[in-house]
């Protein structure tokens, strides 16, 4: 069997793993790593409506920042904190703190309407940002980049006409 299947203690995998973590911690960018990964998963980790109105934004030395979108749902979650930190245990989160905050709407956070700025891009500009993409190989790749420029021509046109 190859060593990548068994986990053997010299394999190559633990040897990466450990490189990885320590330069994610020489670098300092733990927590944003952990904010990034709980904000793609956050849908999953918490039913509606619990997720749709609290976002995390920050974690400092295990505890984890909550932007809350109402002073109701701020006392109600209060209820909750226990049964929160335990959801973001795999995160290494000990304690969450909430406060009064921004909070995206699931559309916003979540799948996007891929067509809203298409329409109001003129067929030069969808032309361009098709030749630019065409590039990419990675698929993913690719649509978040032609989503990037979607999104910065329909503002610098939005501000143009402003």
């Amino acid at each position: 069997m190859s060593p990548f299947r068994q986990g053997q203690k010299g394999s190559v995998v633990k040897r990466v793993d450990s490189l990885l973590r320590t330069v994610v911690r020489d670098f300092g960018i733990e927590n944003s790593i952990r904010i990034v990964d709980a904000k793609k998963n956050w849908h999953t980790l918490f039913d509606e409506p619990i997720s749709c109105h609290m976002t995390p934004y920050k974690v400092s030395e295990g505890v984890m920042f909550l932007n809350v979108d109402s002073p109701v749902w701020l006392q109600e979650l209060n209820y909750f904190k226990k049964d929160i930190v335990e959801r973001l245990s795999p995160y290494d989160i000990k304690d969450v703190r909430f406060k009064l905050g921004k909070v995206p709407k699931k559309a916003e956070s979540g799948t996007r309407n891929q067509d809203f700025s298409v329409k109001k891009l003129s067929p030069d500009e969808v032309s361009y940002i098709e030749k630019t993409v065409s590039q990419i190989i990675d698929e993913e790749l690719r649509g978040t980049v032609r989503r990037a420029l979607e999104k910065s021509i329909v503002s610098r046109n939005i501000k143009a006409k402003l």
